[in-house]
């Protein structure tokens, strides 16, 4: 069973309270920005939660930086190191406020010709600006165009800049426009808001799923658009550190949903269960990261080996 607590050092990031704050605090940002740069507000919005954990992570404590700029050679300003997807700590833009981060990012989208094409892209359109920005290369999560149309979903963010919840697979189309430049949309291409979208459904899930502690061990749950390179920069806990409190070898081998322990798991148990029962498809190594023991000593209490995959109906001793 997992435990979900909350603590002051590991800020659940994606709770609905914490991002409503985040929205309330930068949704003026993100359309001026909009207005300035023909940027989506949405887009820009679901990216800061995204890149910042609702601004919760450390790097943003640290820096300001809510979309994860690194500092190239040509940056003059502060740095902060952090770790990231390299060997030793990656070096980050520093920022004095967060609107001098929303603007770096609004520079950075309009002067790199690598994202350039997104710029023909309707500004109410968030699904093929989000797709647009994975295809650039802006993130290296595959599922990443899905989380930001997940999160747009999921907090109504196309309400924002006056836009409409949006099918799949169907492109904007303006019939008109009335009072001031408000948009009317083809029906075609608007979805019900009472329908939730697969990335929606996806977002939520992982919401209800996000642990801080197991055993007393503190951890989380890899969410949708993350990858273990970006929860290192969340935590500033280096790869290397990351795969051996997770008992792996390379990162390939965390997915989406499972459980990242951020510090070493304990030898013993010490919570409410004995036994376990397994599921089909369950292996032990699973087991032991749902329950937050060392692997190694799962093995050795069970008499088993340690990627063992279990048989349906195994009891597993937990203490």
């Amino acid at each position: 069973m997992i435990i979900i607590l909350q603590s002051s050092l590991f800020t659940v990031a994606y709770t609905p309270a914490v991002v409503q704050s985040y929205i309330a605090q930068f949704k003026a940002i993100a359309l001026d920005n909009e207005t300035e740069y023909g940027i989506p507000a949405p887009i820009t919005l679901a990216q800061g939660i995204l890149e910042s954990g609702a601004g919760t992570s450390t790097l943003v404590r640290a820096s300001n930086n809510h979309f994860g700029i690194k500092a190239g050679s040509k940056w003059k300003g502060r740095i902060h190191n952090a770790w990231d997807d390299e060997p030793q700590k990656s070096r980050f833009r520093c920022y004095d406020s967060a609107t001098e981060s929303y603007g770096d990012h609004a520079k950075l989208l309009t002067t790199n010709s690598c994202y350039k094409d997104l710029f023909s892209i309707n500004i109410y359109d968030y699904r093929g600006w989000a797709h647009g920005l994975k295809k650039a290369g802006y993130a290296t999560a595959p599922n990443y165009a899905q989380a930001l149309i997940g999160i747009i979903d999921q907090y109504k963010l196309y309400e924002i800049n006056g836009g409409v919840k949006l099918k799949p697979g169907k492109t904007v189309v303006i019939t008109r426009y009335i009072e001031v430049e408000k948009p009317i949309f083809d029906e075609e291409s608007v979805m019900d808001e009472n329908e939730a979208s697969e990335e929606q459904a996806m977002v939520a899930d992982a919401i209800n799923r996000y642990a801080v502690e197991i055993n007393e061990t503190h951890c989380t749950i890899l969410q949708p658009g993350e990858t273990l390179s970006s929860i290192a920069r969340k935590y500033d806990i280096s790869i290397a550190d990351l795969l051996k409190f997770n008992e792996i070898a390379s990162e390939i081998q965390i997915k989406e949903g499972d459980i990242v322990f951020l510090t070493k798991k304990k030898k013993k148990y010490g919570g409410p269960r004995d036994v376990y029962i397994a599921k089909a498809g369950d292996t032990l190594y699973k087991v032991s990261q749902s329950f937050g023991i060392q692997l190694h000593q799962l093995a050795k209490l069970n008499n088993m080996y340690d990627y063992i995959i279990l048989d349906e109906g195994a009891r597993i001793y937990l203490k």
